[in-house]
């Protein structure tokens, strides 16, 4: 769907960084689920999987920006909301609420610090890496 081979390379490369953080996570995570301390695990654990949660996001927003340049639909905004309001019609999209929904909650992490739980953070990294697949960019 992206013509430009460059672009496409990048955003595959960013994507492969998304999948880098979620393995390392989950390893981490793994290896100190023995370990117990004055933090609680699992809020830490949980803090740590919205990294890759807000970078996903972020590639999102990549792809969408270079859609939009090479035509795929009209935006007036490089803003991840408004680039997915302008896309719905013109994307094929498989879920288009999830990925709205995904959006919300990223702001909410970005721009007020309300984190999300490991496995919502899963759940709109593994949409979006449905997207990027139907959309042949990995």
């Amino acid at each position: 769907m992206i013509r430009d081979s460059v672009t496409l390379a990048e955003i595959q490369r960013e994507w492969a960084g998304v999948g880098a953080l979620r393995q390392q996570l989950q390893r981490s995570a793994f290896a100190s689920a023995g370990i117990t301390s004055g933090v609680h695990p699992s809020a830490l654990v949980n803090t740590a999987y919205n990294l890759p949660f807000i970078h996903a996001f972020a590639v999102l927003n990549i792809a969408l920006e270079q859609l939009k340049s090479e035509g795929h639909f009209v935006c007036n905004s490089h803003f991840l909301g408004d680039l997915l309001q302008c896309s719905e019609k013109a994307l094929p999209w498989c879920d288009f609420k999830l990925i709205r929904a995904g959006v919300k909650l990223r702001n909410n992490v970005a721009h007020r610090g309300q984190l999300l739980e490991q496995g919502d953070c899963w759940k709109y990294i593994d949409a979006v890496n449905a997207e990027f697949s139907a959309w042949r960019i990995i």
